[in-house]
């Protein structure tokens, strides 16, 4: 029991420890307090000090009587956070705002009765001085003072601590949500992807088109090694994400064959932006699905990005039969969309834009703008 105790009371000094500035301000109000008093009985008259003595004993006396409040502050934590005021309401007022402090003066005024009994020649014996000194000693209204305004400190100390506590476990949920996010596009891009580039190599292997095949599966290891390399990594660059988004679309230049044309137009100091993880894959798939595929010719997606003034401004355009037939299809693929604009809300709140509108000339096009934040690598996107 005494283990568990002294284990309980060590946990609680180190995770609330008293502020470095609180501490300080204590120290410098409990020497400024023992000075005057000491001062105070030298200079001053006092009708009820029985002894006068010399600075030379009051300055060290006083200053040791008001420094040893600094041994009553790990007490009071522990006794203060094991009563927290909102589970155990009327036990903590009785408690921390009355017994503790009237036993803490109690201590503090029978030590210095013990010095001074035990040093100095005073007649009056250890009874006579000690209720002196708790019942007539006009400042004993200063110990109280001390130890509502160190409460006080403690109580801050105790909010700041929850509250740095409650902004770490929101940090850690906001992280947690950032990838699941991420684990949910991800799970629902991996099946059909492979599903329909295994059905192409196995169509090519069947057309004994062999270097084509050769081709794809060295196009599709390059993907999964990108995809698996990056799993954990909630931001890359755009640099980056581009290299994974063309390996996507080689693979998928390969399925639709001539009818299937990729225009980039990237300005180069873009390309060093930070920019979520697998940001473009969904919206390049969903141009694919709804915008090309249902084409028999002709079908082109064009990817650019530049900056506009601290924003990285993106736009995914496809010639396809634009958002009115999309609005009729109610396919898998939306999936992706939708976790998107989820993650772009999570992250950058207000200060993004994602946007679906039909091109006057036929088509969609998809525009993102999200806080320009760059990355001091070398650029060496081709």
């Amino acid at each position: 029991m005494v283990k568990n105790f002294r284990i309980s009371f060590l946990n609680v000094i180190r995770k609330y420890s008293f502020d470095g500035y609180l501490s300080g301000l204590l120290f410098f109000v409990l020497t400024g307090i023992g000075i005057a008093r000491a001062l105070q009985h030298e200079y001053f008259v006092d009708v009820f000090q029985r002894i006068q003595y010399t600075l030379w004993w009051h300055i060290p006396f006083n200053l040791f009587m008001w420094w040893n409040w600094f041994l009553f502050i790990p007490i009071m934590f522990w006794i203060t956070i094991r009563l927290p005021l909102e589970k155990v309401k009327l036990l903590h007022w009785v408690v921390v705002c009355f017994l503790l402090p009237i036993i803490i003066v109690v201590i503090r005024q029978f030590v210095a009765t013990l010095i001074i009994i035990s040093i100095l020649p005073d007649k009056s014996g250890f009874q006579v001085h000690f209720h002196w000194r708790l019942f007539t000693n006009p400042w004993i209204w200063l110990d109280f003072i001390v130890y509502f305004a160190i409460l006080i400190g403690i109580k801050v100390v105790e909010y700041q601590q929850k509250n740095k506590m409650t902004e770490l476990r929101f940090t850690r949920l906001q992280s947690q949500l950032a990838q699941s996010h991420l684990n949910a596009l991800k799970s629902q891009l991996h099946p059909h992807f492979l599903f329909n580039t295994l059905n192409t190599i196995s169509t090519l292997i069947l057309k004994a088109d062999d270097s084509e095949a050769e081709r794809m599966l060295s196009l599709l290891n390059n993907f999964l090694k990108t995809t698996v390399f990056q799993s954990d990594r909630q931001e890359i660059t755009l640099e980056e994400e581009l290299r994974f988004v063309k390996d996507y679309l080689e693979i998928e230049k390969v399925r639709f064959s001539d009818k299937l044309e990729v225009k980039e137009n990237v300005e180069r100091e873009t390309l060093r932006a930070q920019v979520p993880n697998l940001l473009l894959q969904p919206i390049i798939e969903n141009a694919i699905y709804h915008g090309i595929a249902p084409k028999t010719s002709n079908g082109i997606i064009q990817i650019s990005a530049k900056k506009v003034e601290q924003q990285l401004l993106i736009c995914v355009e496809d010639n396809g039969p634009g958002l009115t037939l999309i609005k009729k299809k109610r396919s898998k693929e939306g999936v992706g969309l939708k976790i998107t604009k989820e993650r772009l809300a999570h992250l950058f709140g207000t200060n993004h834009v994602f946007e679906l509108e039909n091109l006057l000339s036929g088509g969609v096009r998809v525009t993102i703008s999200i806080p320009f934040t760059n990355n001091a690598q070398t650029v060496a996107y081709s």
